[in-house]
């Protein structure tokens, strides 16, 4: 939202110097306002927890540039003129959002494609920038798959945060994939339970080499109503293995 944000700020400012000063230097005026402005918002991102951006400040200039070109084109006599430098402002600014908003709505569809249970979009409590990480993404034998990597020095893992959802109505996890190793390997999953996830509930199962899918159930009297963070890993060992994971679905209860 910085380009908007950025071409509403500049234009306004343009108008109201413009009550009291010529157009170009009402216009130069409010750009160099609104500049500092957008640095100053970059600068102060760090006390509030968060990271200072390049990308946010370049979208905010290019918000600037749209503000401006919008206030400017009033100054064109030619109507169909102005028309088309309103147009090309407008989506100037409008332009990158709905760009992110695209690039979101994709993520969202490959995610509920992968996880269909874990981002469940009529759950209330799903945020719109749900995502994986770490994890390695791979195109392979045209299919998409994420892909844990072990051996002697690094295990495997993938970390799910799971928005603290009630998984109480499930009982396991399947895993649908495809493991490259010497012979069968154990995938272990893990429930981080409670908001700080301080609870941790371990299970695994044994995967056999080649493309398959495995049911991981967790102990039965685990308790699940705040799930905080599935992890799925594979454990350190001398024997190197790769699990590229097509396919994640929570197990219900009544399957067990």
């Amino acid at each position: 939202m910085h380009a908007p944000l950025m071409a509403v700020c500049t234009a306004t400012a343009a108008r109201l110097f413009g009550q009291y000063l010529k157009p170009a230097t009402s216009l130069v005026m409010a750009a160099a306002g609104a500049i500092a402005l957008a640095a100053l918002v970059e600068w102060v991102q760090p006390w509030f927890g968060r990271t200072a951006s390049m990308d946010d400040f370049l979208w905010g200039m290019g918000g600037i540039t749209a503000g401006c070109a919008w206030q400017g084109a009033g100054l064109i006599p030619s109507m169909p003129s102005r028309m088309v430098a309103w147009i090309l402002a407008a989506i100037s600014a409008v332009g990158p959002p709905l760009m992110w908003w695209t690039q979101v709505m994709l993520v969202q569809a490959e995610a509920r494609r992968v996880f269909p249970v874990l981002v469940l979009d009529t759950q209330p409590r799903m945020h719109l920038l749900w995502k994986i990480a770490p994890s390695r993404r791979e195109v392979l034998q045209n299919e998409n798959a994420l892909v844990l990597s072990r051996n002697a020095d690094h295990p495997g893992s993938m970390h799910l945060d799971t928005l603290d959802r009630d998984w109480t109505g499930y009982a396991g996890l399947e895993i649908s994939g495809t493991l490259h190793a010497e012979s069968a390997v154990e995938v272990g999953v893990r429930l981080d339970v409670g908001v700080d996830g301080g609870k941790r509930i371990r299970a695994g199962g044994w995967m056999k080499p080649g493309r398959g899918v495995i049911q991981i159930f967790w102990p039965k009297e685990a308790p699940t109503p705040q799930v905080h963070q599935l992890v799925v890993f594979l454990a350190l060992n001398p024997a190197a293995a790769e699990l590229e994971i097509h396919h994640l679905r929570l197990i219900e209860t009544k399957e067990r």
